[in-house]
């Protein structure tokens, strides 16, 4: 596994249980489709509407 994955991975195992499974069900998705870009373009515009500039901001994953 390289380092990214690594760093990906030990951001998941901090989650809460129920936002695994989010993730996860998300991830099923995205692999069981056909056509994969409009589940991407949902993801990157719900993303694009989170302030991660914000002082506040923290990344459940790995606090920063």
């Amino acid at each position: 596994m390289n380092d990214n994955v690594t760093v990906v991975l030990n951001g998941f195992f901090s989650l809460r249980n129920l936002d695994k499974l989010q993730v996860v069900n998300a991830i099923n998705d995205y692999f069981d489709s056909n056509d994969r870009e409009p589940i991407r373009a949902a993801s990157d515009k719900r993303f694009s509407k989170i302030d991660t500039a914000a002082s506040n901001f923290k990344c459940p994953c790995c606090e920063r």
